[in-house]
C-alpha cells in the first residue's frame, strides 16, 4: 500500500498543477492509481487489449477515444466519456513499468489539450520519470502485489469453506478445464473468476468478462462470436471480433450464464467442444484457445426442469464446480472484510476512517446479509460518507439495519423484512436482468414499476 499511496499522491499533485485528469496503469493495463474524477467517470476496469497496441510508440494522442480500432471490445465502445487522451508507455532500458494517461472529460479541457500537446507531453514525460523512480525502489513490481481486490486473504478469508476453495484453485494452476461458479448474488463470483485467471497458466493472456444478462438476445450471437462486414444492417466496416476472439489465449468469464438464450446454447456447446468459431455472416472458421469460467446465482436443476437450459451444456460447463457460501455462513471473515472495505473506500469517500467501534462490529455480525459482500460494501460506504468520527460508530449505520438491530421489530417492520426476503428470493430465482424482474413481478402479482419502488424502499440492489 505504501507504493500505491506514493503514486496516488504524485498523480494528485500533477493533476492540480496541470488542471488535467490522470491515470496510471500497470503493464497488464490494470489501474494502479488515478484522479477521483477519472475513477468516477471510467471506473477501475480498463480495456487491457487497448494498451497492447501502444507499447513502443512513446506518446500517443487519441483524438476519438471509444471510436478507434484499438477500442474494439471495450465496454465504452462508441460511448467513451473521454474527449481526448494523451497516453505514454513507461519503458526504461527495455523494462515495462506500465502506462500513463492525461485525460480530458470536458470540451474546454479538450481544446486546451489539443492546442498544447507539446506542453502536456513534456509534463507527461516528467511524471513518467517521477513514477518510475518510485517503482525502482521495488525489486520486482507487480500490481497484483499491491491490489487489495485480488488479495487472496481478502477473497478467501479464514473460513473453512473458502479455505477449501483456495486449496482447489491452487491445484488448478496448470489446468484449463471449464469452471462453473455458483452462489447467491453479491458473494463475489466475478472477483473469484478474476483471481482464478490471475493464478492460472493462461494468466498472461486477456481476462474478458461478459454479463449475459446485459446483452439483448438479438445481439448476443454477434457479441459472442463476432461478425463480418455486411452481416446485417449497420454492421461496421471490416466487421467486429467477438468475445471469444478477444479472449483467445486467455480466459472468457460468462457471468449470469443462466440468462444465455436457449437458441444460442448449442452454438456455445459446439465452440467449447471444438474450439472453433465462425463470425456471423462469415464463411471461414477460426481456431481459438479460450479457458471458460461461467457463473450464476440461479438453480440449474430448476432451469433444466423448465427446459430453459440444456443439460449437455450444463455438464460441459460444470467440469469443475465451485460454490461460494453466502456471507452469513462465513461470519468469521467479517472483521477482515470490514477492514478491507474501509481501506478500499478511503479515496472514493474522501474520508480517513481508521477502523470501527466494537458496537458497530457487533451490530454487523448480528445481521443476516441477504445481499452478501455487495450489501456489506454498500453499508460501509454509507457509514463512511456520513460518519463524523475517525471510527465507524453505530450512529452511521443505515436506518433499515439500525432499526432491525436496536429495537424489537413491530408488525410493520416484520412485514417489511418478510417482503424483502420474498423479493430477494424471487430475484435470485429469476435473475436480475430486466426480463428476470418482469417474471419476478408477475410471480408476485405486482407491476414492474411497483417492484422497482419496493426494491428502492427495501434497499434491494439490482
Amino acid at each position: 500500500m505504501i507504493l500505491l499511496n506514493s503514486i496516488a499522491k504524485v498523480i494528485q499533485a500533477f493533476s492540480k498543477l496541470l488542471h488535467i485528469d490522470i491515470a496510471c496503469f500497470n503493464p497488464d493495463g490494470e489501474l494502479i492509481a488515478a484522479t477521483e474524477e477519472y475513477v468516477r467517470r471510467k471506473g477501475r476496469k480498463s480495456h487491457a487489449l487497448f494498451f497492447n497496441t501502444l507499447y513502443g510508440h512513446h506518446i500517443t494522442f487519441l483524438h476519438h477515444p471509444g471510436k478507434m480500432q484499438m477500442c474494439e471490445g471495450c465496454h465504452f465502445i462508441n460511448n467513451c466519456p473521454s474527449k481526448v487522451e494523451l497516453v505514454q508507455d513507461m519503458i526504461i532500458n527495455g523494462k515495462k513499468y506500465g502506462y500513463l494517461s492525461f485525460v480530458s472529460f470536458t470540451e474546454g479541457n479538450e481544446k486546451v489539450l489539443i492546442e498544447n500537446q507539446e506542453y502536456y507531453a513534456e509534463w507527461l514525460s516528467r511524471l513518467k520519470e517521477t513514477i518510475i523512480s518510485i517503482l525502482r525502489d521495488i525489486n520486482e513490481f507487480k500490481v497484483k502485489d499491491v491490489s487489495i481486490q485480488l488479495n487472496p486473504t481478502y477473497i478467501f478469508g479464514h473460513s473453512k469453506a473458502l479455505s477449501q476453495i483456495h486449496s482447489l484453485i491452487e491445484n488448478l494452476k496448470y489446468s484449463t478445464s471449464s469452471i462453473l461458479i455458483t452462489g447467491e448474488t453479491g458473494t463475489g463470483k466475478s472477483l473469484l473468476a478474476e483471481y482464478i485467471h490471475s493464478t492460472s497458466i493462461v494468466s498472461k493472456g486477456p481476462f474478458i468478462e461478459l454479463n449475459c444478462a446485459s446483452i439483448p438476445e438479438s445481439l448476443f450471437e454477434s457479441e459472442l462470436f463476432g461478425y463480418e462486414e455486411g452481416a446485417f444492417t449497420n454492421a461496421r466496416r471490416k466487421g467486429k471480433p467477438g468475445y471469444f476472439e478477444l479472449a483467445n489465449k486467455g480466459t472468457l468469464f460468462l457471468d449470469e450464464i443462466a440468462d444465455l438464450p436457449i437458441n444460442l446454447q448449442p452454438k456455445l456447446l459446439k465452440v467449447l467442444q471444438d474450439g472453433i468459431i465462425q463470425r456471423v455472416g462469415g464463411t471461414s472458421s477460426k481456431k481459438v484457445n479460450v479457458r471458460l469460467i461461467a457463473a450464476t446465482n440461479q438453480s440449474f436443476d430448476e432451469l433444466m426442469n423448465n427446459k430453459l437450459f440444456r443439460p449437455d451444456l450444463f455438464y460441459r460447463l460444470n467440469v469443475i464446480p465451485i460454490t461460494i457460501p453466502p456471507l452469513r455462513e462465513r461470519m468469521e471473515d467479517l472483521d477482515l472484510l470490514v477492514e478491507h472495505f474501509i481501506e478500499k473506500l478511503q479515496e472514493r469517500t474522501g474520508k480517513y476512517i481508521s477502523t470501527c467501534t466494537e458496537e458497530y462490529r457487533k451490530l454487523l455480525s448480528s445481521y443476516h446479509w441477504p445481499g452478501n459482500l455487495r450489501e456489506l460494501e454498500n453499508v460501509i460506504e454509507y457509514s463512511m460518507n456520513i460518519e463524523t468520527e475517525t471510527r465507524l460508530t453505530q450512529n452511521s449505520l443505515p436506518a433499515y439495519l439500525l432499526t432491525k438491530q436496536l429495537s424489537k421489530p413491530n408488525v410493520e417492520t416484520r412485514l417489511c423484512e418478510a417482503e424483502r426476503e420474498i423479493i430477494i428470493q424471487k430475484l435470485q430465482h429469476y435473475g436480475n436482468s430486466y426480463n428476470g424482474k418482469q417474471l419476478a413481478a408477475k410471480d408476485l402479482g405486482i407491476s414492474i414499476r411497483t417492484l422497482y419502488r419496493k426494491m428502492d424502499k427495501l434497499h434491494i440492489r439490482s
